[in-house]
């Protein structure tokens, strides 16, 4: 039972943002597809068969990746429960009344979750679940190829805004681009169009969305930060680029990026970690 409901978003705002996520992640994918590569297909002449092979083939990977990424996390244990935690308070350990439990350090209570969250980064609402020790990785993988999904889409989406802005220009254009529906409203563009500029907007949002989270829990990573340390400059646990990258994305880091379905077991148990100063790399010992 525990199980499902880590599967379901915790509350309203979780709801809401986790039935956002898929209807973009799938809208996209399948407007690409059905809609803009026909389009391109149509329209320029000689369409190398091999090109499309080559969209199609890209634009799967990301989707499949993208979507796997998202049950990751939400199918991933990550809080304390089942785990059979010592009775004495252990140095950087904390009691947290509402487990009634000794929580490691680096771990915080989710009041949405109801459970304390191994090395806790925040609570993710478009996932309804909490980005911890084990599903970091999936987390980082989910940003990745939806901002990648968001700079393919926008890219291929270019000769279609071309098409709806057609001879007019500023600021008719922007109107018709950026607030489609008011333009629609007002009689300037068809409904048809006032969709497909939606779309457009949808995919130019999630790219730059993705991108800056994506460059903001990059710089964590590279620090070894979770995003409470990061926020009161806590350097502690930075054990160089290297090995903060491998706490998180795993043993086989280098190839984890390509599929969250590719094995890549994590150094630690999220119950002990190294600290900057005392901590020997394998290779030097």
């Amino acid at each position: 039972m525990r199980h499902w409901k880590r599967l379901l978003p915790k509350n309203a705002t979780d709801t809401f943002a986790y039935i956002f996520t898929l209807f973009g992640i799938n809208s996209i994918f399948y407007f690409e597809l059905l809609y803009v590569l026909p389009k391109i297909v149509s329209e320029e002449e000689n369409y190398s068969s091999l090109k499309w092979y080559f969209h199609v083939t890209c634009g799967c990977v990301i989707y499949c990746n993208a979507l796997s990424s998202f049950w990751k996390i939400i199918s991933t244990e990550t809080s304390v429960r089942g785990l059979i935690l010592p009775s004495i308070l252990k140095p950087g350990w904390r009691f947290c009344p509402i487990c009634e439990c000794n929580a490691p350090s680096r771990s915080y209570h989710c009041f949405a979750c109801k459970t304390c969250i191994l090395r806790r980064d925040h609570h993710c609402v478009f996932t309804g679940n909490c980005i911890g020790q084990k599903n970091h990785r999936y987390y980082m993988l989910l940003l990745f190829y939806n901002a990648l999904a968001g700079l393919y889409a926008s890219i291929m989406n270019l000769n279609i805004a071309w098409t709806i802005v057609g001879t007019q220009w500023f600021p008719l254009s922007v109107v018709k681009l950026i607030f489609p529906l008011f333009a629609w409203i007002l009689g300037y563009t068809t409904f048809s169009n006032m969709l497909l500029s939606a779309i457009l907007l949808l995919c130019m949002a999630a790219m730059c969305a993705m991108s800056g989270l994506l460059f903001y829990h990059m710089k964590n990573l590279y620090y070894g930060q979770i995003t409470h340390e990061s926020s009161h400059k806590i350097f502690k646990y930075d054990l160089g680029w290297r090995e903060n990258v491998r706490a998180v994305m795993g043993e086989n880091w280098k190839i984890g990026w390509l599929s969250p379905w590719l094995p890549s077991a994590l150094p630690g148990d999220g119950l002990e970690f190294p600290l900057a100063g005392v901590y020997e790399s394998p290779k030097d010992i």
